[in-house]
């Protein structure tokens, strides 16, 4: 950086001869081009790819099934990075709200602030969360998208329609019941 100023210092003055001053030049040239990249340099954006096998891995460790978050990506966003998704707050493949993120970024201790990979952390151990509270993936997928669980019966056409893209059964397994031998 010095020797950028040492130089514009000469050229100001009209020091040196014109092979100096095209050297300048090109000097002045590569440093804007450092800047640029610099400043305006936005990561490569993950594919699909790679962004499904993350979230595998966080399913994985928070206990989540997999398919299940594939399953709300697609009916979400189509695994398409969407901010503010229909002119409301909304983000991320999983579209978290404003809310709910602050809430589990700060619970968590993520750090980096409002990535791609964030918002999916969140989605997860918030799905895994309301799995706690209803017990039932299919109720916890609900409650997800409309913040709470309601029975089918008064659903909407159009939750009618997102709950349905779902097999419930891959997830939600029947709890055998078993007739207590023992019992009088």
């Amino acid at each position: 950086m010095f020797l950028f100023l040492t130089n514009l210092y000469s050229f100001e003055l009209g020091i040196g001869n014109s092979m100096l001053k095209k050297a300048f030049f090109f000097q002045f040239l590569v440093m804007l081009m450092v800047l640029a990249t610099n400043v305006f340099a936005q990561p490569k954006p993950k594919s699909k790819k790679e962004i499904l096998a993350f979230s595998d891995s966080v399913c994985s460790m928070a206990g989540v099934p997999s398919g299940l978050i594939r399953d709300i990506g697609n009916n979400e966003t189509g695994w398409r990075f969407i901010k503010d998704f229909s002119g409301g707050t909304a983000h991320g493949d999983l579209q978290i709200v404003d809310n709910t993120f602050n809430h589990w970024y700060k619970k968590l201790g993520l750090k980096g602030g409002r990535t791609r990979e964030n918002y999916l952390i969140v989605g997860i151990f918030y799905i895994k969360s309301l799995h706690k509270v209803y017990g039932s993936w299919e109720k916890s997928r609900y409650a997800y998208a409309r913040g709470h669980w309601k029975d089918p019966s008064k659903w909407t056409a159009l939750e009618r329609k997102f709950m349905g893209k779902i097999d419930w059964t891959q997830y939600d397994k029947p709890v055998a019941k078993f007739k207590d031998s023992l019992a009088p």
